[in-house]
């Protein structure tokens, strides 16, 4: 594999609060060329952070989402009825705040979650004004986004337990129980010293997903 270094960044993990411990360490070389420092990178399509929080990301799927809200408020211009605009909503808008959230949803503040939840009102509130959030997604058969994002993480754990999913390997060895007890859980429950740890993807959903 060929790395091309002009369109290679570098980005140092740390929870350091100090940012200047960035300066004390070499830059990487390719070819003789001094790989960019940066403070977040996108892989994917989701935005990396040095220090392994969401913000920037969170930050990027909220604009990145509110520019499509206006193709909304056309087509609402337009006549459409509200029933196809909540499709228009499901299918366009509200992807762009699910990407890959697996990866990110478990360890999301509470602010942040809000953050993104108030896309999915404007988009509601615009298709029926007057009407407050709660009866709206009674009305649509809706969930808020956080009770989603809850819901695509189970699913994927799900589909991780498979014993062919590239990703199984991370899972720790099934628990042999040979007596009934109250917690039936098939998988043993990892010590967690952080709660960065623990809010994880993969310890979070044998907390929560067994």
């Amino acid at each position: 594999m060929n790395i091309n270094s002009e369109k290679s960044k570098e980005i140092i993990i740390s929870f350091a609060q100090d940012g200047n411990f960035r300066s004390t360490i070499p830059n990487i070389k390719i070819d003789g060329r001094d790989i960019e420092q940066v403070c977040n990178a996108k892989l994917l399509g989701v935005t990396i952070s040095q220090d392994l929080t969401w913000n920037k990301h969170v930050d990027n799927i909220v604009k990145k989402a509110g520019k499509r809200l206006y193709m909304l408020y056309q087509l609402k211009r337009a006549g459409i009825t509200q029933k196809d605009l909540v499709s228009v909503y499901v299918s366009v808008v509200r992807p762009v705040l699910e990407y890959a959230c697996p990866v990110w949803h478990t360890n999301l503040p509470q602010y942040l979650s809000d953050n993104i939840e108030v896309i999915q009102k404007r988009a509601l509130k615009c298709i029926f004004p007057g009407l407050g959030y709660a009866e709206i997604l009674r009305r649509v058969n809706l969930d808020t986004l956080n009770v989603r994002r809850d819901s695509i993480c189970q699913k994927y754990f799900d589909k991780i337990k498979v014993g062919t999913h590239r990703l199984n390997y991370l899972l720790p060895d099934k628990r042999h129980i040979e007596y009934n007890i109250r917690q039936q859980k098939v998988y043993p429950l990892p010590v967690t010293r952080t709660n960065r740890f623990r809010n994880s993807f993969i310890p979070w959903a044998l907390y929560n997903c067994q």
